[in-house]
C-alpha cells in the first residue's frame, strides 16, 4: 500500500486573521499562541 500524505495543512483566512489578531492584542510569545490554536510554531534557522 502506497499512502499520499499532505505535506502542509492549509488554514482559513479567518483563522490566520485570528491567529495574527491574538499575537498582536495578547503580547504573549508567537509560540505560545501556536500552541493553543494546535499549530507548529515555526523554527528559526
Amino acid at each position: 500500500m502506497n499512502h499520499k500524505r499532505k505535506l502542509y495543512k492549509s488554514y482559513t483566512r479567518e483563522f490566520k486573521l485570528e491567529a495574527i489578531r491574538l499575537m498582536e492584542e495578547s503580547g504573549r510569545p508567537p509560540a505560545d499562541i501556536a500552541m493553543e490554536l494546535g499549530v507548529r510554531p515555526k523554527k528559526e534557522n
